[in-house]
């Protein structure tokens, strides 16, 4: 059952990740094309008070749940390459020939 909540949170989590990326990227193009410089995003970010910490604490999750979740990916795949190395194809000694 927990398989399951963490195939479905992954793509979720991506989706929101890509989202916000996205947005940062499109917001500065956009401001950029209208006043010519890119804004600061740290004074931006401190003038929303307290609840700057809020975004940043979010930003800093997303990012660092992103790069565990390559991490594990990558993990497992080495693992699994290295296992199938050392066991082979169990398919071809489970075959017989017949003689006929």
């Amino acid at each position: 059952m927990e398989t399951i909540s963490n195939i479905k949170l992954s793509p979720l989590m991506i989706t929101i990740l890509a989202v916000w990326f996205v947005a940062n990227l499109l917001s500065q193009v956009l401001y950029i094309s209208i006043n010519g410089t890119p804004y600061d995003g740290v004074a931006m970010l401190t003038s929303l008070g307290s609840y700057y910490y809020l975004i940043l604490a979010i930003e800093v999750f997303l990012w660092l749940w992103f790069f565990c979740y390559l991490s594990v990916k990558a993990i497992k795949q080495i693992t699994r390459n290295r296992l199938k190395e050392e066991i082979g194809n169990i398919g071809d000694l489970t075959k017989s020939i017949s003689i006929a």
